[in-house]
């Protein structure tokens, strides 16, 4: 490869052999092609670098780095440390991206000017075999900034932006010890940092397929409620001034969703639990239509339901 690729693509990879073969076909088949993907094989013990290592050889473009396990936080910031092109991706070595990804976030990142700091599209759900998940289709809000990424986060997840290298790493990349202390939450910790920094641009079209695994979540989920928990705490410390009730809604809106996973996978006790903190920790619970709708569709009849649920709420959504 001549020249700085304009994309870094940054993989992190532990014990991702049965996936990370498609992600990178995934990669490797985008309409935009300046790219460079740089996988961190983090100690993995199965066939994972030798799968990366194949295509490799046959793509210069991808790059094979491999270190001791130190967890997802500091393989990515091992290939941020390596990354060459002005603008950065992450894609977690079981997800996918479609086929324009790349060109669509890249075109609506530049038209956005110096001021955006990051782009992303919208996602999907697959299984392990790469099958659609059912899924509730929610169209982006009008207005995308730091208060609704805190209470809402339409980005969903860390495969989904293309960020600017250098705004990455003037925050320092992924916050290695909030995964060890809290838990999982580093993705959205980095886009609320970049969020304080500049505006964000969307696609508004699912060229994301996030792959929920049978296996994966269920057993953190305690550790992603403290470790969201934490965020918003440092965001109310760090962050833009916002109104309380918007922190508020930020806790009781990632708390019910949590709730809802936990009670997917049948842990019903847990899920009760988030649930009641939700409710108990915001004194205006009831000025938010999301927390409203599951009281009313439990205890109103039909007929009533409409009465008590006018169109959604916009607050601690931002302003228009």
């Amino acid at each position: 490869m001549t020249g700085h690729p304009k994309v870094s693509v940054i993989v992190p990879a532990y014990n991702a052999e049965a996936f990370v073969g498609r992600t990178l076909a995934s990669l490797r088949a985008q309409t935009f092609t300046d790219f460079e993907a740089i996988v961190v094989d983090d100690g993995s013990t199965d066939g994972t670098a030798a799968v990366v290592a194949e295509i490799a050889a046959a793509d210069p473009r991808v790059r094979l780095i491999r270190q001791p396990n130190g967890g997802v936080a500091a393989a990515r910031n091992r290939a941020l440390a390596e990354a060459r092109g002005p603008y950065v991706a992450n894609l977690d070595a079981d997800d996918l991206w479609r086929p324009q990804f790349l060109e669509r976030t890249l075109a609506v990142l530049e038209q956005a000017g110096e001021g955006a700091v990051f782009a992303f599209a919208r996602s999907l759900w697959i299984d392990e075999q790469d099958r659609l998940l059912p899924q509730a289709d929610i169209p982006l809000p009008r207005t995308i900034d730091y208060r609704e990424l805190l209470t809402r986060n339409p980005v969903g997840n860390g495969s989904a932006m293309l960020m600017r290298t250098a705004a990455v790493r003037e925050i320092g990349g992924y916050d290695a010890a909030l995964v060890r202390e809290f838990g999982p939450t580093e993705d959205w910790q980095l886009l609320l940092q970049l969020s304080w920094r500049g505006s964000v641009a969307a696609v508004d079209e699912p060229l994301v397929l996030y792959r929920i695994l049978p296996q994966s979540s269920s057993h953190v989920l305690e550790r992603s409620a403290r470790g969201a928990m934490e965020v918003i705490r440092r965001c109310r410390i760090q962050g833009p001034r916002l109104r309380r009730l918007d922190y508020w809604a930020a806790r009781s809106l990632t708390l019910l969703w949590l709730a809802r996973r936990a009670w997917r996978k049948g842990r019903k006790a847990l899920a009760l639990q988030l649930a009641a903190r939700a409710y108990l920790g915001n004194p205006l619970w009831f000025a938010l239509r999301e927390l409203r709708a599951p009281i009313v569709n439990a205890l109103l009849p039909a007929p009533w339901r409409r009465a008590a649920l006018p169109a959604p709420s916009r607050l601690g959504a931002p302003a228009a």
